[in-house]
């Protein structure tokens, strides 16, 4: 609001008594709506819209991420082992995929792999047909089920190999790696390639990798890319 003059009303104004003919003195004008609340008003509203909608995408996408994270981690895509042929699984260096376990043959073994002094997760699930069954145990996810199991497969991924065999013959570290569909050999483990050192039982071996017999809690160390020394594994009580 103007201030008042002493002695006078604003500017530009004279002051009238009560008495005075107030005829011909047009009215005071209403103050004119002023548009810029109006503005401001409706910029709030669309920002507050937009927050909202952008709190909505980040946490819709927030949930996609952690359900493909989980249902990367329960299918175990590493894993290239699918039921692709009428529910046929081919057999492999002699060793079919059957729809039970059999144990006339029963060994579990060890296997821990180092590329450049990282030691990589050996997956659960190799040589088990999808669609699995995955239960949780101690030692993480457990494929307790599957389409078919080969008599070489993981049921966890602790490294922990399983020989489940209807027959009695000889298993190499290469039957499994050919069971995993993955390359195996003096200069490769996997996709890693370099000078492979096979330990066997914390031993030093001179065998080459894929000819590692598999017999009943051997432990098995393949280092590439730098010598790691062997470290002890002790398998569960009853293994």
């Amino acid at each position: 609001m103007a201030s008042t003059p002493p002695g006078g009303g604003p500017k530009g104004e004279i002051l009238r008594s009560n008495i005075d003919d107030m005829r011909g003195v047009p009215p005071p004008r209403a103050p004119r709506p002023t548009v810029l609340p109006i503005v401001l008003g409706a910029l709030l509203v669309f920002l507050l819209g937009a927050g909202a909608a952008l709190l909505f995408v980040s946490s819709q996408s927030r949930g996609q991420q952690a359900a493909a994270a989980a249902t990367a981690r329960t299918t175990n895509t590493a894993v290239p082992i699918a039921n692709t042929n009428n529910n046929a699984f081919a057999d492999i260096n002699g060793i079919s995929c059957d729809a039970l376990e059999s144990t006339i043959v029963h060994i579990h073994v060890h296997l821990a792999i180092f590329v450049n002094g990282q030691e990589e997760q050996i997956p659960f699930g190799i040589g088990i047909g999808q669609p699995w069954q995955v239960t949780d145990s101690d030692e993480g996810p457990f494929v307790t089920d599957g389409a078919c199991f080969y008599w070489i497969h993981t049921h966890t991924e602790d490294g922990i190999v399983h020989i489940e065999s209807p027959i009695r013959r000889r298993f190499s570290l290469g039957d499994f790696f050919a069971v995993w569909q993955m390359p195996l050999n003096e200069n490769q483990v996997g996709p890693a390639q370099g000078q492979v050192v096979t330990y066997v039982n914390g031993q030093r071996s001179s065998t080459a990798p894929q000819d590692v017999t598999l017999l009943p809690h051997e432990r098995i160390q393949l280092d590439v890319g730098g010598d790691v020394p062997p470290y002890q594994f002790d398998f569960p009580a009853g293994d």
